[in-house]
């Protein structure tokens, strides 16, 4: 039941985005293709998504410069004050926004913040807002309708009942249905732009991925490589995930989600590199996301991790690698890459790693302990998908 639930939502992740307005996403991707600069904003795993697709443009041979809010080097305290000095020293730009809701406040503040200072400049040419979301009536969406473009995409849970509102805001939706097809979107638009392909070509590209991904989600090493971990989840541990770059953006996506059902068990959930790690025990597991399986800090990250009894687990795109070869069983996912060229394998690792939850959530249920009512509202509202 829980394979068959796992397609279900990855079918609607596709059929939602097979649903969209192509010249919506026409005036989404030609107003990309337009700037030079490319400024991600969202919060959450919609960020992660949207930080996944832009690594790729970035390192395009055709690609754009992306200047994240976050870093230090950001020539702004905000968006009203970065602008000029961005469309100075680099060209025009956009600020893209990826935002189920639409109500985001960091991406909000943002869209805020630029408009004002298109509306006063009167310069339309060089500033546009663009953005994905489920709701284009938000206070974001009418932002992109505005000043850029906005492109709506289904996948967004809406809760009409108070309680359930504020429960969710405080542990979060479980379901990456938005996060996982705004993925896809990104990764279409990435490709056709380096291939300088109309935008026709996106949903040709997308029906691709959607084969690629289904082959890999079929395949019987991935369905015991998965089952395995939640083997390993279900155990009184801790478990560690990481990577670089796109690596450890997919990390953060996975472990918010795994970290609901494992705090049930009274366990936890951590991201290397982020604040208050605890010192790993022998038992605990460390996930790690590697394209190359090469990357030296991973490497030894891995190698610290089994000289204090933990077992690492790996998704790579190389089986000959030296993180293949340190994990405690690995799944390789085979994603030719060209130099200069976007790169599928964080995506697929995304969608690899999605069903954790659902599988771990199952085999809870199986056990006979009572998951809490939101992770539960969660959990049927995905089975009962189609």
């Amino acid at each position: 039941m829980v394979e068959e639930a796992n397609i279900k939502y990855i079918l609607t992740i596709f059929d939602n985005i097979r649903a969209l307005n192509p010249k919506e996403v026409e005036s989404l991707y030609y107003g990309l293709s337009s700037v030079r600069v490319i400024v991600p904003s969202g919060e959450g795993r919609s960020k992660g998504a949207l930080s996944i697709a832009c690594s790729e443009i970035a390192k395009m041979n055709k690609g754009k410069i992306i200047l994240d809010r976050s870093d230090i080097g950001f020539p702004g305290r905000d968006l009203y004050e970065a602008a000029p000095a961005i469309r100075n020293k680099y060209g025009p730009m956009s600020l893209l926004i990826n935002s189920g809701s639409g109500k985001a406040l960091i991406p909000l503040i943002d869209a805020q913040k630029l408009g004002q200072y298109i509306t006063e400049t009167g310069n339309i040419r060089d500033y546009r807002i663009d953005v994905v979301t489920s709701d284009p009536e938000s206070p974001i969406g009418k932002l992109g309708s505005r000043y850029g473009s906005v492109v709506n995409l289904k996948g967004q849970v809406t809760y009409e009942n108070f309680s359930e509102i504020k429960e969710f805001r405080e542990t979060g939706i479980l379901t990456d249905i938005f996060e996982l097809g705004s993925l896809v979107l990104y990764q279409a638009i990435a490709e056709a732009m380096s291939k300088d392909a109309s935008a026709d070509a996106i949903f040709s590209i997308i029906e691709n991925i959607f084969k690629e991904i289904q082959e890999m989600l079929e395949d019987k090493n991935s369905v015991e490589f998965i089952k395995r971990i939640v083997d390993d989840l279900e155990k009184r541990s801790l478990c560690f995930m990481g990577g670089l770059g796109s690596g450890l953006e997919v990390a953060r996506m996975t472990a918010v989600r795994i970290g609901h059902i494992k705090r049930v068990l009274g366990d936890a959930v951590y991201v290397i590199r982020d604040v208050n790690l605890p010192v790993p025990r022998p038992g605990d597991i460390f996930i790690v996301i590697s394209y190359s399986g090469e990357t030296e800090v991973v490497v030894g990250w891995c190698k610290n991790f089994k000289k204090m009894g933990g077992k690492v687990i790996s998704v790579v795109g190389n089986k000959d690698s030296s993180i293949h070869s340190l994990s405690d069983y690995s799944y390789v996912i085979y994603s030719p890459y060209i130099k200069g060229e976007p790169n599928r394998f964080y995506l697929k690792a995304a969608f690899l790693l999605s069903p954790l939850p659902l599988f771990l959530a199952e085999r809870i249920e199986k056990r006979g302990l009572k998951l809490p009512d939101y992770i539960l509202r969660w959990y049927h509202s995905i089975i009962s998908i189609i």
